[in-house]
């Protein structure tokens, strides 16, 4: 066992200054949430009345916030398991939690610069939400490719731009917004911005009806000419490249833990299920095929809550999120959250289908989280440039060190000797060999998760690495790419003529506001 290994998984995990406050906490939440109506929530696209009180009393609008700045203090890990135990009730719910404290929050916490810091961060303690602008029509959530400028001149800073999908931004009481910086000396770098939501020229233009999520408000904002003091910017004179990607890092961690809550309970509701429905003589459970469907369940959901934890001990570490394992836990857990949820449907049968069963409602909703933060695709193809570029191979190598497992990452970068490292296809699969590398490499630390089925749980791991180098790329010709070409637009010239429908025009698919 390396030393690396101890280092970062043999201390004992992070402690409250009162050792007993976030066990009390927790149970005193999940009596709260079990007494509101989160169905009705979705129905009325709005959370329950009481919701932000009980977050309020409880302190969860600044979950790991020092007490100085009227914060509860608790460690990254506490704070996930009361992100998933409120994403057990409702995924909506817990996406506030993530947005407030560790998206924007953050930001603000770490800009003591700013005028009354203290104060706002006071009140944002207490239950003035803070919400985080950074999303754009043409970039997504790509922060290299933010459009929104700020002119900075003098003491003022002059904000334009559009933002979409903003969760929070009707109810927020200030914004933290990315723009990219112009005027003189400005040199074009990102900053990110404290804006106050009823500053003069900030407009909500637009409310996002979304397939899930129904209970938290989406808003499109618009920023025209938007003026802030220059002492409101967050980033002062660094870019704030590294405050978006900090923050980002930690709401990947905290999406993962929204996928693990949901997860959970959906794999309660379909096991509960199974115990009373009855197929023949024999109940569902005692079939082997629904039992060891079941039991993968299990065991992925035993897979995330590892790599959960050693993303929060690597935070206690070392201060900050390491990059590319919280991407990873996040790819992992939004997709098995997917898969596992999709089962319970098919598992419930009609039952699954109807919004009167949990199910349906995590269903919907847990399909966002494969695109929060992070699209998969996109996040496993920044894991494979890692990996695979000159400049930043490094630093995946010394992850697999640090957990006991540079076996594993050697093994990985000789089976992708010689593939394309600019193939799409090469660096999703990188991408993947990564995150399934580090779900084995952190299943394999003995003794650091204990739980009866981890041995289980890393034969999981295991099978599915065998399953994805089954579907490994391999150098695609030419007239490959010509073939696939010419299938699409087979299709495409079919359908115009014979489908006939204007099932593609912009009004249809409401993209002009988008595209």
């Amino acid at each position: 066992m390396s030393t690396q290994v101890h280092r970062l998984f043999g201390e004992a995990r992070e402690r409250t200054p009162d050792g007993r406050r976030a066990p009390n906490l927790y149970s005193s939440l999940i009596d709260d949430l079990s007494q509101l109506n989160f169905a009705d929530a979705d129905d009325r696209r709005a959370f329950p009345p009481t919701l932000h009180t009980i977050f309020a009393r409880h302190g969860l609008f600044g979950i790991t916030t020092p007490a100085e700045h009227g914060g509860i203090a608790l460690s990254l890990q506490e704070a996930i398991d009361l992100i998933s135990a409120t994403a057990s009730f409702d995924i909506s719910a817990a996406s506030t939690l993530v947005i407030h404290n560790f998206l924007a929050l953050p930001c603000i916490e770490a800009a003591p610069h700013i005028p009354e810091q203290r104060h706002v961060m006071s009140r944002a303690t207490r239950g003035d939400l803070c919400a985080f602008a950074l999303t754009e029509p043409q970039a997504g959530s790509a922060p290299r490719h933010i459009e929104a400028s700020a002119f900075m001149h003098e003491d003022r800073v002059r904000i334009s731009g559009r933002k979409i999908w903003i969760g929070l931004a009707d109810w927020a009481r200030w914004i933290v917004c990315f723009a990219r910086a112009s005027g003189p000396d400005a040199k074009g770098r990102l900053v990110a911005v404290l804006v106050d939501r009823q500053a003069p020229g900030l407009k909500v233009t637009h409310e996002h009806r979304t397939l899930g999520l129904r209970g938290i408000i989406q808003n499109t904002l618009e920023f025209q000419d938007v003026e802030v003091p220059s002492a409101y910017v967050l980033s002062r004179d660094q870019d704030g490249w590294g405050a978006a990607t900090s923050s980002m890092n930690r709401g990947r961690i905290g999406v993962a833990a929204m996928g693990l809550g949901a997860l959970e309970r959906a794999l309660q509701v379909a096991a509960s299920y199974a115990r009373h429905r009855r197929l023949g003589k024999l109940r569902m459970i005692e079939n082997s095929y629904i039992a060891q469907l079941l039991e993968r369940m299990v065991l992925r959901r035993e897979v995330v809550k590892a790599m959960l934890g050693a993303s929060c001990r690597i935070v206690s570490a070392q201060g900050a999120p390491n990059v590319h394992l919280a991407s990873a836990t996040k790819v992992l857990s939004s997709e098995w959250c997917g898969l596992v949820a999709d089962q319970c449907v098919q598992l419930l049968g009609g039952r699954g289908y109807d919004e009167g069963t949990p199910v349906a409602k995590i269903y919907r909703d847990a399909r966002i989280l494969r695109i929060f933060e992070g699209p998969t695709e996109a996040l496993l193809s920044h894991l494979g440039r890692c990996l695979l570029s000159r400049a930043t191979r490094d630093e995946i190598a010394d992850l697999f060190l640090s957990l006991g497992a540079a076996q594993v990452h050697a093994a990985m970068m000789e089976e992708l000797s010689g593939l394309n490292e600019t193939d799409g296809a090469v660096l999703i699969y990188a991408g993947w060999l990564t995150t399934l590398g580090l779900a084995q490499a952190i299943m394999s630390a003995d003794g650091f998760f204990p739980s009866d089925c981890a041995a289980a749980a890393a034969d999981l791991v295991r099978s599915e690495l065998a399953t994805l180098r089954t579907r490994a790329p391999t150098r695609q010709s030419f007239e490959g790419c010509i073939r696939a070409s010419r299938t699409l637009n087979a299709f495409l010239q079919d359908a115009a003529s014979s489908i006939g429908s204007p099932v593609l025009t912009d009004d249809y698919l409401k993209l002009v506001q988008y595209v």
